[in-house]
């Protein structure tokens, strides 16, 4: 049996949205598991009553000095895990914003609205008939997947998080654009998606994955007992997971620093 050593956690959230922890706790968090780098990445300004506001940003950033520089034994970065909020892939995250992140998560969450009304009746209204018929139908899925390939293709998406969670996807599709584009693949313990059926379909696209806690408080920080059991249940081995490896993440690699207006 492989052994596997995770060294990192890219998605935890805190007080600034709906975690029960500050910054610092899920650093210490993090140094008690013995990880090396911990990023702190609350929730999209959409995601309603805990998205995270535009004018929080540079105070985030100023917490995540400070501690920085109290536990230098642990790399702490920002980022934001927006919200996939329409049939083209839109975020709600801007260029400008980006320019102030370290990393980009991106993912679906069904309160999260769009922005124009229209636009409801894609992904949410496809989240809520899974939540009452336990699956989408066809023409669904491909609306959800292509809105998520959209996503990639349009975005700096550094990883797509909890593929799955509240809607079905195409995960061969969905596997090739994200490896095509550079976005990695979360493997959520805390959501148990994807599933073995969906971990196999993406494996096979040759995308590489990460395996994030999604912690929403201190003492889930590096919990990954499910996603690692999974992993070795579908045979994929560490060497395919960015952050049970010595491979240097490629966060920015297709991001513009050129600074935009604010189109929306």
């Amino acid at each position: 049996m492989q052994k596997w050593k995770i060294h990192a956690d890219y998605h935890t959230h805190t007080t600034y949205s709906h975690g029960s922890g500050s910054v610092e706790d899920n650093v210490l968090a993090a140094r008690k598991r013995g990880l090396d780098t911990i990023a702190i990445t609350d929730h999209g300004v959409r995601h309603p009553l805990v998205g995270v506001s535009r004018k929080k940003y540079a105070k985030i950033r100023a917490d995540i000095d400070r501690v920085q520089e109290r536990y230098e034994d642990v790399r702490v970065l920002f980022g934001i895990e927006a919200n996939i909020v329409g049939n083209d892939g839109d975020l709600d995250l801007t260029s400008r914003d980006i320019a102030q992140l370290d990393l980009v998560l991106a993912g679906f969450h069904l309160s999260a609205p769009p922005y124009k009304l229209s636009e409801w009746f894609g992904l949410n209204a496809g989240g809520v008939y899974r939540q009452l018929f336990r699956r989408n139908t066809p023409a669904q899925r491909e609306r959800n997947t292509m809105a998520f390939v959209r996503a990639v293709q349009r975005h700096p998406i550094d990883i797509l998080t909890h593929p799955g969670f509240r809607l079905d996807l195409d995960y061969g599709l969905l596997g090739r654009a994200c490896a095509e584009y550079g976005t990695y693949v979360e493997i959520s313990s805390r959501h148990r998606v994807p599933d073995e059926e969906q971990l196999a379909e993406l494996a096979d696209t040759g995308v590489t994955f990460v395996i994030d806690s999604d912690a929403h408080k201190p003492q889930d920080v590096g919990q990954w007992e499910y996603a690692i059991d999974l992993c070795r249940r579908v045979g994929i081995s560490p060497a395919r997971v960015l952050n049970a490896t010595d491979m240097l993440p490629l966060w920015r690699s297709r991001r513009t620093l050129v600074v935009e207006a604010d189109e929306q």
